[in-house]
């Protein structure tokens, strides 16, 4: 975002613009030019690097470079450097020369050197600290540079913003990201009223009796998520004050996206991820167990528009081989005001839900009080019972591999070549590994883990393993046919491992 009153504008009947800046050849080159002012000043005092700039300002839009001016200083860190804190040098210096009747040069240069032995450091030392601390004495220490696309394109995104400064409200539309813009609604403290379709009525200020910046400041912070989004359109209200305030009309759309940058590119800082220390805990227990290995848990992954108002579910599991998902919500402890209306919610979804609630929950207290949900639930105290939710998973995962299996009965399964891979399987005819295993019913082929192998081929490795021994040479053979699980198939063709304490060197293979 810029100071007001760098925004530059355009107003044509009831529609106004950002003067956005175009990445032509010139832009670009007034970019490039004021990010190595930057970049070859370091080290340079504040006063240096301001009269470059201004000089480039100089027969150009003022605002334009000014602009662009404030964007590159943020990305400065400017320090003082000083032996002595500035405050306590002047004073030092005042004190000194108070006692003096005249102030010509001879008489400060007399003061200067006073104050400098006094104090045990040099004249030059003393000089720099007395007035260290002032904006134009301060020292460039450091740049982060960016690209001169870049940098336009950060003004215009932030010229934008400047203009939704004076925003009352907007409606949008978006596709993809939704999440993220009702987390930023929220965390923001703005109003919204779900529309048509996918239409989101977001509210500023009530009045144009009480017009304010608070909620156009909002609305500005809103709008880097929103061009995150695949798609976009937003229409903002626009009060310009003059004689007589006037709104007008800024339309926006992702046909624009070219022109504008995304925040992460900047280095913006992500949101939090969770809203509770319960979320929390049970996100990380979940993905750090072995059990749950083949679901990837995703924090508030979509938007489900109902007619009680938007949702967005605390998680969503999704099985990395199987094409199921299902969604998760827990419920903490609220008022029984706000659990009634997530309820409300709840009962409206089109979707199926595992809901969690805490039973501690005082609304439970009330003889009134019915849950009322067509949704599956567990009650938990303190923790999310992360049991329950396996097995709730697991079920899910049983019925859509029996689904699996009844449509691969119906298929004829062609296997071909001594070792087939079964996930190779699994991809060929688009289902599960665990339904092609259940399936795999052919004379000739055996099937292990990971494996279908020929039986022929099989029995060539029995053979060559009749005469042999020791465990690590059976090992070693078995790999020589190409196939990688050894003790599978040594336990498939009758032989039992013997061992000699931990040493594999010394274990034998018996054929039982």
């Amino acid at each position: 975002m810029l100071p007001s009153e760098l925004l530059i504008t355009r107003t044509k009947k009831d529609r106004i613009y950002p003067d956005f800046v175009p990445l032509d050849e010139e832009h670009l080159g007034l970019a490039d030019e004021l990010i190595g002012v930057y970049q070859n000043f370091t080290g340079k005092k504040k006063s240096e690097v301001d009269e470059i700039v201004e000089e480039l300002e100089q027969g150009l839009q003022f605002k334009r470079v000014r602009g662009l001016r404030t964007l590159l200083e943020r990305r400065c860190t400017f320090t003082s450097k000083y032996l002595i804190e500035p405050v306590l040098a002047r004073r030092a210096v005042f004190e000194a020369a108070s006692s003096r009747r005249s102030t010509n040069n001879s008489d400060r240069a007399a003061v200067i050197a006073t104050v400098a032995d006094n104090l045990n450091i040099s004249v030059g030392d003393l000089e720099q600290s007395l007035w260290a601390d002032q904006e134009s004495e301060v020292i460039l220490e450091e740049f982060n540079p960016l690209n001169p696309d870049e940098l336009l394109k950060w003004y215009n995104l932030s010229l934008a913003q400047t203009l939704l400064f004076k925003s009352t409200g907007m409606t949008i539309a978006v596709k993809g990201n939704e999440p993220a813009i009702f987390r930023a609604i929220k965390y923001l403290g703005l109003m919204y009223l779900q529309e048509e379709g996918n239409r989101v009525r977001i509210e500023g200020a009530s009045s144009l009796l009480k017009l304010s910046e608070k909620y156009g400041t909002s609305l500005a912070k809103l709008l880097p998520v929103i061009v995150k989004s695949d798609e976009w359109v937003l229409d903002a209200e626009i009060v310009i004050r003059r004689d007589t305030p006037r709104i007008y009309h800024f339309i926006m759309d992702s046909r624009e996206r070219d022109l504008l940058v995304r925040e992460d590119r900047l280095g913006e800082a992500v949101p939090p991820t969770f809203d509770s220390g319960i979320e929390e805990r049970f996100y990380h227990e979940f993905v750090a167990l072995p059990a749950a290995k083949h679901w990837e848990v995703i924090r508030e992954p979509d938007v489900i528009f109902t007619s009680k108002g938007v949702f967005i579910p605390d998680f969503k599991f999704a099985h990395k081989e199987l094409d199921i998902e299902t969604y998760f919500e827990v419920v903490g402890f609220w008022t029984e005001d706000y659990i009634r209306r997530k309820l409300s919610k709840l009962r409206a979804l089109p979707i199926t839900v595992l809901v969690a609630i805490d039973k501690n929950l005082a609304c439970f207290n009330t003889a009134h009080f019915d849950l009322g949900l067509d949704q599956p639930v567990i009650l938990f105290s303190k923790k999310v019972p992360i049991g329950e939710v396996l097995r709730y998973l697991a079920e899910i995962e049983r019925e859509a591999i029996t689904e699996q299996v009844e449509r691969l009965k119906e298929t004829q399964m062609v296997l071909e070549g001594d070792i087939i891979p079964i996930k190779d399987i699994a991809r060929r005819y688009g289902m599960s590994q665990e339904a092609v295993k259940k399936c795999v019913e052919h004379p000739d082929y055996v099937v292990f883990k990971e494996l279908v192998v020929n039986k022929e081929l099989l029995r060539e490795v029995k053979d060559k393993l009749s005469s042999i021994k020791l465990y690590v040479e059976a090992r070693k053979v078995i790999e020589e046919f190409g196939l990688t699980n050894a003790d599978e198939v040594l336990a498939h063709l009758g032989f039992k491992v013997q061992w000699k304490g931990l040493d594999v060197s010394g274990a034998t293979i018996t054929l039982e």
